[in-house]
């Protein structure tokens, strides 16, 4: 038995090595059997090769989008983080210029203005009890500032101050119905008192009073301070004439005033402390 298998197993081997031959002799003697049997064997493979090649590109592809994507997508963050920083600079870049702006009006206000010893304060806050017409501002006591002076800017009067501290002043603005200021009219030379917004003045409005009847006030008139009652400087702006109406007793008249200065934005304002004398003056 052991014989037979080892018969078949050389058996086996003479067959293999004969097909070979066979085959080898075959395809040397007669390449046109070769060509004949490679056109079909191609043209059964070739779908499968282009299936193969285009799955191939197509991973290719992908691995490159991916790529692409991701690199795109580091670029739009660095773009976005760019573009966030330049907003933020634009921001800065406008506040210093608006900044700049307020200051140098600030400034030729204050060379123009050289017969007032001003003193400079900022805007830190407002009253949360009267919000609209009282400021408190950066200044008080230790920069010589007191009650009862006068508080302008470029465009003209504020108000005056009231509670002062060491650091800090309130101020009255001109719409509050408990301000008071002698007030004149620039054109005429009239003269009366600005008694802040009471009725019938709309809102953002004043009321001057005990204006002479026969005053010829009209619209446009500018109105200035008078210089009476040893608070405000005379000749300060303080707005212009939108409206005049005789008193119901028919012997004064009252003018509606819109003010010169915007109190929503008020941001750095001057004090006046004193009055210096005019050189060449009497």
């Amino acid at each position: 038995m052991l014989h037979l298998r080892k018969y078949k197993k050389v058996f086996f081997v003479i067959l293999i090595v004969a097909s070979l031959s066979f085959t080898v002799n075959a395809t040397m003697q007669n390449s046109s059997l070769f060509s004949t049997l490679e056109k079909p064997i191609i043209f059964l493979m070739k779908p499968i090769q282009g299936a193969f090649s285009w799955m191939s590109h197509r991973v290719s592809e992908s691995i490159t989008s991916i790529t692409q994507l991701f690199e795109l997508k580091r670029e739009n963050e660095a773009l976005k983080q760019e573009v966030q920083e330049l907003q933020e600079y634009k921001h800065k870049f406008l506040e210093y210029s608006a900044e700049n702006a307020r200051l140098r009006r600030m400034l030729e206000f204050k060379e123009r203005n050289s017969q007032y010893d001003l003193v400079a304060a900022e805007v830190i806050g407002r009253d949360p009890s009267n919000w609209f017409n009282v400021i408190i501002i950066d200044k008080g006591r230790k920069n010589g500032v007191t009650e009862n002076m006068a508080v302008v800017t470029e465009k003209g009067l504020v108000g005056y101050t009231t509670d002062v501290g060491d650091n800090w002043a309130k101020v009255l603005m001109l719409l509050d119905n408990r301000m008071s200021v002698s007030a004149m009219i620039q054109r005429t030379r009239d003269n009366g008192i600005l008694k802040g917004n009471i009725s019938p003045a709309p809102s953002g409005h004043a009321k001057m009073v005990f204006l002479p009847a026969d005053a010829r006030i009209v619209k446009g008139d500018v109105v200035i301070s008078s210089g009476l009652g040893g608070i405000v400087p005379k000749g300060i702006l303080i707005g212009e004439v939108v409206e005049v109406q005789k008193e119901s007793d028919n012997l004064t008249q009252y003018a509606i005033v819109k003010p010169a200065v915007d109190f929503q934005k008020l941001e750095e304002v001057f004090v006046i402390r004193d009055q210096r004398e005019v050189p060449g003056g009497e």
